[in-house]
């Protein structure tokens, strides 16, 4: 297929599918069945998070025999973030809940406002069928929810593990290292830190080999290695533009430290004593692998359209080899191994389904399939063919993208979803998409652009996104739905701009700023007011925060640039409005407030103008909730039928 002003860089077809007939909306809408799967030291036992009747939980079982051996459901308001093992008798897991700020902050904060999401890490015990929460001694409630891993198994201190967390009781607000006694969950201090400690690198005995220091208020950091018992000395400084520091993941098998290097992209190595520097790794690293029983930094992995992996292990480097192959007609991902590395998990996704998690032995070369995440979907009809494209902007830069296309015979003039998404400062991946495969398969044409702003396109693509909000992040979307127009792909007067989060806010502003180039507008959890998330930002952890940092690098300085911002602030510009608008916004949002979309419903109804407003009840800023998603899909298959309707191959 020739596309006049688009470039085909690689299509992703899925098999046919006999049935033609659409998958129910919950079979997108439910949380993955398996969404996350981790091995024991012996590789005899898994553990997978799963989900299923709108509740999530776990389930530990043996590979040899297949007996479960322990499940547990958690409560409906908790939800499973992931899993693991300590040892061979006890697994971990992390979940969390939104709540109020009032509820967990101590009384001398009480006037704080909002919500926040609040994260617990739990032990459970494979012999005893029981679970229970890691609780450092004699720290209060609030602050367990800033524990969120534990490394184990410890060198020599077996039965115990370590985490990081604040000191409890201690006024300075420090951070220390708690040893953990895996049999109770009960947490000691082992180490303690200093007043703007925000990390400790710990070797394999759990011992602390350097710290990171990091003042919010100059945004100087320092990098120092410890000489002897709580002496330390300065091994690196620097200052950053938001008050984090660069990121030190872990040590090598050799002892030396790990950093990104300035531009996140590569790996250098820092010997302890000189502090020498090595790039060890030169190519684009998104974050490293670690091996689980030592926690040595063994890979590194990033996204090029799909996941990919490089292991600086040869017999790791190996197997992810063999794996390629193995899924050549998609990708996969080892996600953890085996003590003696006889048995691995792998997380793979083939052309025909939205992925699954396998085990892999590689004496024989066995691949067993553990479970998909949604069984459901397979095939063209229910995934769409995805197409990894660039399409050129006004000014001549080539813009990345993925579109999705529906299973029908003619694949002309057809209504277009541009599906934004969120960050901004994130990116759109050729993995299987929900929202994309659930719209395609009503019909839908749907574009996914990583436009300047995103991240995994190099510093330069990054950087050009900053303060650009309804700038030129917006135009270099709009000029995605100009090149399908112009190559007879999209129907120009059926195009519906879509997104949650930034990719929400980019919906508004389509439906304010330039109304004439779309037919209606649905935004989740969308920011409307940029000033009022600055200011609130500001309100909540203070005005040179790290957090007040990151918003002010991405948006813009609320106080020099406020008449900009309110330009480009869609609750200013309501009066422009004439497309229909569906707003969807998580109550108990804590990333975007849900009084964005409460006032944006209510400047755009003094206005007169057509919109509807959902709650999504009970629901975060991530949707995690499975009644929500399907809501949340039900509701815009609704209102596209509405407003930009199916052609009629796909009714």
């Amino acid at each position: 297929m020739h596309l006049k002003g688009l470039i085909a860089a690689l299509v992703f077809v899925a098999s046919p599918c006999v049935a033609a007939a659409q998958r129910p909306t919950s079979d997108y809408g439910d949380l993955p069945a398996i969404s996350d799967v981790a091995i024991s030291p012996s590789g005899n036992r898994l553990i997978q998070a799963i989900a299923g009747g709108g509740l999530s939980g776990f389930v530990i079982t043996e590979l040899d025999g297949g007996r479960t051996l322990h499940a547990s459901r958690l409560p409906p308001e908790v939800t499973l973030r992931g899993v693991g093992w300590a040892d061979e008798n006890y697994a971990t897991y992390l979940g969390s809940q939104t709540v109020s700020l009032n509820a967990v902050l101590p009384a001398h904060f009480t006037s704080r406002q909002g919500r926040v999401e609040y994260y617990r890490l739990g032990i459970a015990s494979v012999e005893a069928r029981r679970n229970y929460m890691v609780s450092p001694r004699g720290a209060p409630d609030y602050m367990h929810g800033f524990i969120s891993s534990m490394r184990a198994p410890i060198e020599g201190d077996p039965g115990y593990g370590r985490i990081q967390t604040y000191l409890a009781n201690d006024e300075l607000g420090r951070q220390a290292v708690y040893r953990v006694e895996l049999r109770t969950g009960e947490a000691n201090p082992a180490n303690r830190g200093e007043t703007d400690t925000v990390q400790f690198i710990l070797d394999s005995r759990g011992e602390p080999v350097a710290r990171v220091d990091a003042d919010q208020r100059t945004n100087q950091w320092r990098l120092l290695a410890r000489v002897e018992g709580a002496n330390y000395r300065e091994l690196a400084s620097g200052v950053s533009p938001t008050g984090v520091p660069p990121t030190y993941p872990g040590l090598l098998p050799d002892g030396r430290i790990v950093a990104f290097t300035d531009e996140e992209d590569g790996l250098v190595a820092i010997h302890l004593q000189t502090g020498a520097r090595e790039t060890i790794y030169d190519g684009k690293a998104d974050a490293v692998i670690r091996d689980p029983w030592t926690a040595h930094v063994v890979g590194v992995e990033w996204t090029d359209d799909l996941p990919k992996q490089r292991f600086f292990d040869p017999e790791l480097e190996q197997f992810n080899s063999r794996l390629t192959v193995a899924f050549s007609d998609g990708y996969a991902q080892i996600m953890s191994w085996s003590g003696d590395r006889r048995r691995l998990v792998v997380y793979g996704e083939h052309a025909a389904d939205a992925g699954g998690y396998y085990v892999f032995e590689p004496v024989g070369n066995r691949l067993r399939l553990i479970g998909l995440r949604y069984p459901n979907l397979r095939g063209v009809a229910d995934l769409g063919e995805r197409q990894s494209i660039n399409y050129r902007a006004r000014d001549g830069t080539q813009i990345p993208a993925y579109l999705t296309l529906p299973a029908v015979a003619e694949r002309r003039n057809l209504p277009l979803v541009l599906l934004v998404h969120g960050g901004p400062h994130a990116r759109d991946s050729f993995e299987f998409d929900w929202w994309a495969g659930f719209l395609a398969s009503r019909g839908y044409a749907v574009l996914q652009p990583n436009f300047r702003g995103s991240t995994g396109f190099g510093e330069a693509w990054e950087e050009a996104g900053r303060h650009q909000w309804g700038g030129l992040m917006q135009t270099d979307v709009e000029d995605g739905v100009a090149a399908l127009v112009r190559a007879g792909m999209a129907d120009e007067r059926r195009v519906c701009i879509v997104g949650a989060s930034y990719g929400g806010y980019a919906a508004l502003v389509g439906a304010t700023l330039t109304p004439n180039r779309y037919t209606c507008a649905v935004s989740v959890a969308g920011v409307s007011d940029l000033l009022r998330m600055l200011d609130q930002a500001a309100s909540h952890t203070g005005g040179r925060s790290a957090l007040s940092d990151i918003w002010r690098r991405s948006i813009g300085d609320r106080v020099e640039g406020r008449d900009a911002l309110r330009d480009v602030s869609p609750v200013n510009l309501a009066a422009n409005a004439s497309i229909p608008i569906l707003l969807m916004h998580g109550e108990q949002d804590t990333v975007v407030p849900i009084q964005q979309s409460r006032i944006m419903e209510d400047a755009l109804r003094r206005a007169g103008k057509e919109v509807r407003f959902v709650t999504l009840r009970g629901d975060d800023h991530w949707l995690s909730s499975a009644e929500t998603r399907t809501q949340m899909l039900s509701e815009i298959e609704v209102f596209l039928a509405q407003h930009i309707g199916q052609p009629a191959a796909a009714q």
